[in-house]
């Protein structure tokens, strides 16, 4: 049985290069999920009538986790990225996008969309 040469277009570097970004978002999530929207403490004094003025980002972190924001710029990103014809640099920052938000979602309660989004995403990065 003879096999036909598959070239090589994935070098160590380009696939560490790739591997950082959905670890930032991983680093990201987990600082915001631990740091920010689950300690007690920063809920109560964030549910007080004299609350700091840093709540207002938290509850817009809150709201947009709510809507599943995460989940859904992750998925629309790795969708582009898989259907459309784009440039190859305007590809590289869709797939960027993609993996980063994927990897928001799958910490920020959006894990169905999340995961969706990181498959779809997968694909695209080995389609191209």
């Amino acid at each position: 049985m003879t096999q036909a040469p598959v070239p090589n277009s994935w070098t160590k570097r380009r696939a560490l290069t790739w591997a950082i970004v959905p670890l930032l978002g991983f680093v990201l999530a987990f600082w915001l999920r631990y740091g920010m929207i689950q300690p007690e403490g920063i809920a109560i004094l964030c549910g007080q009538a004299d609350a700091p003025g840093w709540c207002t980002p938290r509850e817009w972190l809150l709201v947009v986790q709510h809507y599943e924001v995460w989940g859904w710029v992750a998925l629309a990103s790795a969708v582009v990225a898989l259907v459309v014809t784009l440039p190859r640099l305007l590809l590289r920052i869709v797939l960027a996008i993609a993996l980063l938000f994927s990897a928001l979602a799958l910490v920020l309660y959006n894990t169905t969309l999340g995961a969706l989004a990181l498959v779809l995403t997968l694909l695209a990065l080995l389609r191209r």
